[in-house]
Parts: structure tokens; C-alpha cells; sequence
């Protein structure tokens, strides 16, 4: 693995740099300019609606970029042979696989808290979409856009090792 990593890190290591700040920049993009503006939608359900539609391209984007990151992190990780050099070194990679399977998990139950809201606006419970639509947005991307900059920040200091 390390001699097709050292082989191919000029595609790899851009393409997993890339593919973060995608993921970042994307959701990032949405908490800053694109929820606010979905809010001042007057008609609630309307709001809701648009809400959700945002949320699942949203969500569909992060997790095909998840998968782009998984691979090219995998690569990364194992052909740098980051855990024989260094103990502090595995110990930051260790950190850093850690923060993106809890943010892969957070991914994929956002996802599922999106598709309750679907069911519930199909069910005209505005409220419990409504609530669904804030937990997301408010929190949970919220959460991921900060363990994201962390892992960034890791793999910095991993790459300039």
C-alpha cells in the first residue's frame, strides 16, 4: 500500500484536501447563508419544505464526499505509515479517525432525522418536522462543522510531519 501511495499522492493527497473542503465548505455554505435565508420564508410549511429539499441534496453531497474522504484517508494513512514513526503520531491519527467515525455516524443520523421530518410534513405534523429541521440544522451540522475543522487541523499537523 505504502508503494502505491507514494505512486499516486500527487492525485490522492488533492483529491482528499479537496474533498474537505467540500465537505466543510458545503455545510458551512448552508448554516451561513442558505438556512437563514430558507427562514425567512413567512409560510411554515413552505419553509419546512424547502427546508428539507436543502437538507437531503445537502446530505446526499456529504456522503458520497464521506466516502471520497474514507478512501483517500485510508490510502493516506496507511502508505504514510503514520503509526511506525511516531507515537504522537498515531496517537493524532487514532484522534483523527475517531472524530470522523462519530461525524460518519452523526451524518448518517441526520439523514435519518430528515427523512422523519419528510414523514412527518407528509403527515401535516409541521411541528415535529419543524423540529427536526432545527435539530439538524442547528446542532448537528453545527456539531460536524466543528470536529471537521479539528480532523482538518490534524491532518495538517500530520502532513507537515
Amino acid at each position: 500500500m505504502s508503494e502505491f501511495y507514494h505512486n499516486y499522492a500527487s492525485i490522492i493527497l488533492p483529491l482528499h484536501i479537496i474533498s474537505a473542503v467540500i465537505w466543510l465548505g458545503s455545510m458551512i455554505g448552508y448554516i451561513a447563508s442558505t438556512y437563514p435565508s430558507i427562514r425567512q420564508i413567512p409560510n411554515e410549511k413552505l419553509m419546512i419544505r424547502t427546508s428539507l429539499r436543502t437538507l437531503r441534496r445537502l446530505m446526499n453531497l456529504i456522503l458520497v464526499v464521506s466516502v471520497v474522504l474514507l478512501i483517500s484517508g485510508l490510502i493516506i494513512a496507511i502508505g504514510s505509515s503514520y503509526a511506525d514513526k511516531d507515537p504522537l503520531l498515531a496517537a493524532i491519527l487514532n484522534t483523527k479517525e475517531a472524530l470522523w467515525i462519530f461525524m460518519f455516524f452523526n451524518t448518517i443520523f441526520s439523514f435519518y432525522k430528515i427523512l422523519e421530518a419528510k414523514k412527518s410534513c407528509l403527515a401535516s405534523d409541521s411541528g415535529a418536522a419543524r423540529d427536526n429541521v432545527r435539530l439538524v440544522s442547528h446542532y448537528l451540522i453545527v456539531i460536524n462543522i466543528f470536529l471537521g475543522l479539528i480532523a482538518a487541523y490534524f491532518g495538517m499537523m500530520l502532513r507537515s510531519t
